[in-house]
């Protein structure tokens, strides 16, 4: 081969290769390709995610991601490290605000130009306060020298870390938990008003609870005919009157005081009473003297007062609960633990509190209300097989002589049989 034909085939081979370059730099690299992923969020913060599908051919210079309140995106998020294909990257956005929306789109750059992935967006979610509920409930008259169980519960969206119980805003117990039970002994204080009020706390928002109760002399008879009166639960105490001589044919000597007489109620006799306010009405102590006791149910271990005629059902009702069990969704419970609540018993009212509406039988102490928050509604039986109250009508209280008010839909009530 001559030098001539040499030198052409060189020149040859040069021009190929610089074609071959020139071609692939041009045709033969682009822009990378990115994808925007789901965020992830919680209080106020976020992590932003994204996905470098094709680096392009080229090296990927920076990345990250554009976000802002709005789709034009007035923010930036730069990474500069070295970053393959397919890899997924994410960077966390702080101090956001709580129910405010938030655009982002992952973006990434090689010399070629800049890709970006889809605008996405997420709403900070809004972390409620805790709610609280106290029993009693509000405006209870109660006698100096009773023992009164108050209960606090506190639910929250995430998880409730304490609770504080005052009176009269001196704080008297606290627990790091969502349940509180306080014994107040009003033996010593003076009779009048008291505010009750619970503070519950989920680390950055609080909620609470406020009710008013009335302490009033005690220089009237005991209800229990005992020298000290327990009451379980507040809901559960009367308050006790002058002494007047009334049998329980409630034939009374003093008609202008208790002017009204209720029904007879089966077996439990008939008293006299006068209405006082919101729907409350007020004995004739003498019967309440004569009829109404203090017990303590097994089981819950609360004291609560009762007719004396219905003592029995109420104790044989509470042993089958102290002692049951019940098989749900293949587990085996304690019936004790299907008790959440319990309100009533002998409560002086009229039915809903209502004074247009007749006597509540909680008035004779012949009712109980339990897990009444979500029970003053109808049980359906066959599609509600493992409802709390269902369970304890059919293995407690029903064999224990009590009626269920699930037909009249209050499913929360159970009331001993005359």
């Amino acid at each position: 081969m001559n030098k001539k034909y040499s030198w052409s085939f060189v020149i040859i081979a040069l021009v190929f290769l610089i074609s071959f370059f020139i071609y692939k730099e041009v045709y033969g690299t682009a822009k990378p390709t990115v994808a925007t992923a789901a965020a992830s969020t919680e209080e106020t913060s976020a992590t932003l995610q994204g996905v470098v599908n094709d680096t392009g051919g080229k090296e990927i210079t920076r990345y990250g991601f554009k976000w802002g309140t709005s789709r034009s995106l007035d923010k930036k998020e730069i990474m500069l490290k070295s970053i393959d294909a397919n890899k997924p990257f994410s960077t966390n956005i702080s101090d956001l605000q709580e129910g405010n929306t938030y655009y982002f789109q992952a973006y990434a750059e090689n010399s070629k130009g800049s890709s970006y992935g889809d605008i996405k967006s997420f709403t900070v979610p809004v972390n409620a306060a805790p709610s609280v509920s106290i029993n009693p409930g509000d405006k209870l008259t109660i006698t100096r020298g009773a023992v009164v169980n108050i209960s606090a519960t506190a639910t929250d969206d995430k998880k409730v870390e304490g609770m504080e119980f005052f009176i009269n805003d001196t704080s008297k117990s606290k627990i790091n938990s969502g349940s509180l039970n306080y014994d107040w002994d009003t033996s010593e204080v003076n009779p009048g008003d008291y505010v009750v009020k619970v503070i519950a706390s989920d680390g950055s928002k609080t909620g609470k609870k406020v009710i008013n109760l009335t302490v009033k002399a005690n220089s009237e008879v005991n209800l229990a005919a005992n020298s000290t009166q327990t009451v379980a639960s507040a809901t559960t105490s009367t308050t006790n009157h002058e002494v007047t001589p009334v049998s329980r044919a409630a034939n009374s000597a003093d008609r202008d005081k208790y002017p009204k007489l209720s029904k007879v109620n089966g077996s439990f006799g008939q008293f006299r009473y006068r209405d006082t306010s919101g729907g409350r009405i007020e004995i004739d102590p003498n019967w309440i003297a004569q009829n109404i006791v203090t017990i303590k149910l097994p089981g819950i271990n609360k004291y609560v007062q009762v007719h004396k005629d219905a003592k029995d059902n109420f104790l044989k009702a509470f042993n089958y609960i102290a002692n049951g069990t019940a098989m749900i969704n293949g587990k085996e419970v304690p019936l004790t633990s299907l008790v959440k609540t319990m309100d009533g018993t002998f409560v002086t009212r009229h039915v809903n509190w209502n004074p247009n509406k007749g006597l509540s039988n909680h008035s004779w102490g012949t009712a109980i209300d339990i897990n009444a928050s979500n029970h003053f509604r109808y049980v359906n039986p066959s599609k509600e097989t493992n409802d709390p109250n269902l369970i304890l009508w059919e293995k407690a209280f029903k064999p224990a002589g009590f009626s269920w008010g699930n037909s009249y839909s209050d499913s929360m009530h159970y009331e001993v049989l005359k």
